[in-house]
């Protein structure tokens, strides 16, 4: 019985460096999925927010610029996060600016679908 018990508890150690990290996000950085233009929509911004640099808040992605309140954003493709939130991909109205913008972040979306991003 006791030989069994450490024979598993080897096993263990030695599988514990295959497996991934708690939070794979804060070990491999921000995650970045291919982005497609396959959306036609365009949103409003509920407030001042920052556009990321993948579909994440906080420091796990980096900014690429704040979009002020009322700025218009046109739609590229939608996805969702590890923790379930609908992001989108979009660029800021009269720029060449991309990135990512939560739907949490906007007061109007207008939308026939919610293509994803390939």
């Amino acid at each position: 019985m006791r030989f069994q018990t450490l024979a598993i508890s080897a096993l263990t150690l030695l599988a514990v460096p295959l497996l991934p990290p708690h939070s794979a996000t804060a070990a491999t950085g921000c995650p970045r999925p291919a982005t497609a233009n396959v959306d036609s929509g365009w949103g409003i911004m509920r407030g001042a927010y920052n556009l990321k640099k993948g579909p994440y808040a906080g420091p796990v992605c980096g900014t690429v610029t704040k979009v002020p309140q009322g700025k218009v954003l046109y739609f590229l493709c939608w996805t969702k996060n590890s923790h379930n939130h609908l992001w989108v991909y979009a660029r800021v109205k009269g720029t060449k600016t991309h990135g990512w913008m939560s739907v949490d972040n906007l007061k109007v979306v207008k939308t026939d679908h919610y293509r994803l991003c390939r």
